[in-house]
């Protein structure tokens, strides 16, 4: 990593979308997900990360979607197939499990939570920018789920308000090898300015 990348009150590690849903067994993408989850141990990277960075005081941000709700959708023209299938199948209901953040993946009360997100950044019509900004942030640390939709989205936007950023490769899920393998192989290179491993990270915090 880069000497930029180890000024850790510059720094903020943020965790997409760690729902039971996405995580966890019995979720409702779990059985998409498993694939991945299983071949990138993303829940024990994912605390790995979250342990490295509470363990020097670094800047620690949840990006939750937006949970189900009755009505949520209401009064939205077109539904894309990600908001489509979120309806249909309920997916993080309000207040269920599924909606719930994975043990272990959970924010402590030091953790700034954002607004959720309707569909895949984690920026757009949140609060993260602004939070991030009044926290002199300038390097974010993406991880979470999923690669090709909300890590990548969530990345895309990162760049356009000019912070640089990091992407976790093994800190990932995606419903599919294919999505995740697009996204690492495509997507991250064109957008992230560095996309490394969860070691590499905790490396960087050590050295």
């Amino acid at each position: 990593m880069t000497e930029d990348m180890i000024k850790r009150d510059k720094t903020a590690l943020a965790v997409i979308d760690p729902y039971n849903d996405f995580l966890s067994f019995g979720g409702k993408s779990w059985l998409l997900n498993r694939a991945t989850l299983r071949a990138l141990d993303t829940n024990k990277h994912l605390e790995q990360l979250l342990d490295a960075a509470r363990s020097v005081d670094m800047t620690i941000c949840f990006a939750p979607h937006a949970r189900y709700r009755t009505g949520a959708f209401d009064g939205r023209r077109y539904l894309n197939p990600s908001i489509y299938l979120a309806r249909f199948f309920r997916t993080f209901t309000d207040g269920k499990w599924g909606g719930r953040f994975r043990k272990g993946c959970s924010p402590l009360p030091s953790d700034f939570v954002a607004r959720e997100h309707l569909v895949s950044s984690g920026f757009v019509n949140t609060d993260l920018d602004e939070h991030l900004r009044e926290k002199g942030i300038e390097n974010l640390v993406l991880c979470g789920c999923l690669s090709n939709t909300c890590i990548e989205s969530t990345a895309r936007s990162a760049i356009e308000l000019g912070y640089r950023v990091t992407i976790i490769s093994d800190a990932l899920a995606a419903m599919s090898k294919a999505d995740h393998e697009a996204a690492t192989q495509t997507g991250f290179p064109m957008c992230a300015h560095e996309v490394i491993s969860t070691s590499s990270f905790i490396g960087s915090l050590k050295s």
